[in-house]
C-alpha cells in the first residue's frame, strides 16, 4: 500500500489534468489495481478466507487484478508516453486512447466480479452438507455447471480487454507511420551532496543495529535456557525491542539525517546488510526442513515408489497439464476427507518430482482416485470422451492418447534420474524396468478387454496413465507385477456409475 500511496500522491495537483491525459489515467488506474491486489493478497492469506477462496476462481480473479490492472495498464500508460516521444510528434488520436482506457477498465471490473464470484460459490456448494452431514453437492459436476454464466461474463470481460489493446496499438502504429524515431535532448541538473560522508562504522554500529544484535541475542537464548527462563528472555526480547524502537524515534534530532537515510546513501553497505538478514532468514527456514524428519516419513520404510509404467504414466499426466486442473492434495476439512478420502499425508508425495499439490481445481482432487475409483474401464472412457460418462464436464477429450505409442526402454533412464534426486529405485528394479512396464499394461489391457473395451492396447499413453491413476491414495508394499491374462472377468462399474471425476 506503501507504493500505491506514493503513486498517487506523485500525481496530487494534477488530478485536472486526468479528464484530458490517457497517460495520468492508466497510471492511476494501474497504481490502484495495484493497492487493490496487495491487499487482497494478505487477506487470502487468512486461514479461514484461504480455506474457502483456496482451489477456487477466487484466486484467478485475484491473480489478473495484478496482471491486467497494474502490469497490463502501467505497460499501455508508458506506450502511450513513450512512442510519441519517441517519434517526436504527437499522439495520433487522444480520443482511441481514452476509449482504450474506458474499455479496458470495465473489461477488468467484469473479469474480476465473474470470478470473485465463481469462486466464492465454488468454496460454498464444495462445503455445503446436508443435515445428516452427506455433502448437498455430490458430483464436482454439479459446481461446474452452476458456474457457467460466471465464465461467460469472464469471457465478455477479456474480449473487451483484447479490444483495448487492439485499439492501442492502431494508436501506436498510426502514431509512428511515416515518421522517424528522433534523439531527445535533455538538460539534467546534478545535484552535489555538500554535507560530509557518514564513516561506515557510525552506520554499522548505529541504534538500530546494536537494538538488532541484543534483541537477538535475548532471542537466541530462549533456545538455549527452558521453562520459566525461556519465558523470560522472550518477554524481555519484546519489551527491549519495543521500548528501544519507540526511544530511538523519539530521540531523532530535528534537521538530523536518520540513521536509515543514511544507510540507504552508502549503497554497498545497504547491500552488505540487506544480504546478512536474508541469510539468517534463509538459514532459520532451511535448518528445520532439512534436519527435522516427521515421523510420518521416517517410519515409511514399506512406501514403495512408483513402478516402471506408472513413471511413464506420470509423465504423461505432468506433460498433459493435469495438475493446472487437478489438485492432489485433500485439506483436514470434514467436506474435502467426505469428497475425496482421507487428508493427506507426506507419505503420499515423498517420491513425487515434482509434487502435484496443485492449486486449482477446475476438476475434483486426484489424491486417492486410485481408491475412490477403481474402474480402468470407467477412466478408459471417460480419457476418450468425458461428457459420455460425466455428463456437463468440461474436460476435453484425449483420444490421441488411445493410439499415441509410449516407448518403454526410455524408462530405465527416467528411474536412474528419479534415484538421483532421492527415490529408492535399487539396480534390479531399473533394470526390470521394461519387463515390468509391460507386464503391468498387459494386466490393465486384459482388463479393459475383458470389461469390452477391445482396441486397447499395451503400449500406449492412455494406458501408462491408467496405472498412475490407479496407484493414486496408494502408498503401502510394491504390488505384485499383474499377470498378463486376467484369470476371470473382473468386476467394473457400470460405465454410467455416479462419479465426481471429470472437470
Amino acid at each position: 500500500w506503501g507504493g500505491m500511496i506514493n503513486g498517487l500522491f506523485t500525481l496530487r495537483g494534477a488530478w485536472d489534468k486526468l479528464r484530458e491525459d490517457p497517460v495520468l489515467k492508466f497510471f492511476a488506474a494501474g497504481v490502484t489495481f495495484y493497492g487493490m491486489a496487495t491487499f487482497e493478497g494478505p487477506l487470502l492469506s487468512i486461514k479461514s478466507v484461504s480455506a474457502l477462496a483456496h482451489y477456487t476462481d477466487w484466486i484467478i480473479g485475484h491473480v489478473h487484478s495484478g496482471a491486467l490492472g497494474w502490469n497490463g495498464f502501467m505497460a499501455a500508460g508508458m506506450f502511450y508516453f513513450l512512442v510519441p516521444k519517441l517519434y517526436g510528434r504527437k499522439l495520433y488520436s487522444p480520443r482511441l486512447a481514452n476509449m482504450h482506457f474506458y474499455v479496458g477498465t470495465f473489461g477488468i471490473i467484469l473479469y474480476m466480479a465473474s470470478m470473485w464470484v465463481a469462486g466464492i460459490t465454488q468454496g460454498l456448494m464444495w462445503r455445503a452438507t446436508n443435515a445428516d452431514g452427506s455433502l448437498t453437492y455430490e458430483s464436482f459436476v454439479e459446481t461446474l455447471l452452476a458456474l457457467q454464466p460466471m465464465y461467460w461474463t469472464r469471457l465478455v470481460g477479456g474480449t473487451l480487454y483484447l479490444v483495448g489493446m487492439i485499439v492501442m496499438l492502431y494508436n501506436l502504429l498510426m502514431t509512428a507511420r511515416g515518421a522517424r524515431a528522433t534523439d531527445g535532448v535533455v538538460d539534467v541538473v546534478v545535484e552535489r551532496d555538500l554535507v560530509p560522508a557518514v564513516p561506515w562504522r557510525t552506520i554499522v554500529l548505529g541504534k538500530p543495529v546494536v537494538l538488532t544484535l541484543v534483541v537477538g541475542v535475548l532471542v537466541g537464548a530462549t533456545a538455549v535456557v527452558n521453562g520459566y527462563a525461556g519465558t523470560l528472555f522472550a518477554l524481555t526480547a519484546v519489551t527491549v525491542a519495543t521500548l528501544g524502537a519507540v526511544g530511538a524515534s523519539f530521540a531523532q534530532e530535528d534537521g538530523k539525517t536518520s540513521w536509515h537515510r543514511l544507510l540507504e546513501g552508502r549503497a554497498l553497505l545497504f547491500t552488505a546488510l540487506t544480504a546478512i538478514a536474508v541469510l539468517i532468514g534463509g538459514i532459520c527456514e532451511l535448518i528445520p526442513v532439512l534436519t527435522i524428519k516427521p515421523a510420518e516419513v521416517a517410519n515409511a520404510s514399506d512406501i514403495q515408489p512408483y513402478r516402471a509404467l506408472e513413471v511413464e504414466g506420470r509423465d504423461v499426466y505432468l506433460r498433459e497439464g493435469c495438475y493446472t486442473c487437478h489438485s492432489q492434495m485433500i485439506r483436514p476439512m470434514v467436506h474435502e476427507t467426505k469428497r475425496y478420502g482421507d487428508v493427506s499425508t507426506m507419505a503420499d508425495s515423498m517420491y513425487d518430482h515434482p509434487f502435484q499439490w496443485g492449486s486449482k481445481r477446475t476438476g475434483p482432487d486426484l489424491s486417492r482416485e486410485g481408491i475412490r475409483n477403481p474402474s480402468v474401464l470407467w477412466h478408459y472412457q471417460h480419457m476418450r470422451d468425458p461428457r459420455a460418462v460425466s455428463p456437463g464436464s468440461n474436460m476435453p477429450p484425449y483420444e490421441h492418447m488411445a493410439t499415441s505409442r509410449v516407448d518403454f526402454a526410455d524408462i530405465p533412464a527416467k528411474m536412474r534420474a528419479l534415484r538421483s534426486v532421492g527415490v529408492p529405485y535399487t539396480a534390479a528394479q531399473i533394470h526390470e524396468a521394461q519387463a515390468d512396464a509391460q507386464a503391468q499394461a498387459d494386466g490393465i489391457v486384459a482388463e479393459l478387454k475383458a470389461a469390452g473395451a477391445g482396441d486397447a492396447q499395451p503400449d500406449t499413453q492412455l494406458v501408462a496413465l491408467i496405472s498412475y491413476l490407479m496407484r493414486l491414495g496408494k502408498v503401502g508394499p510394491a504390488p505384485k507385477p499383474a499377470p498378463a491374462v486376467a484369470a476371470s472377468k473382473p468386476e467394473v462399474a457400470p460405465v454410467g456409475a455416479p462419479h465426481e471425476g471429470g472437470h
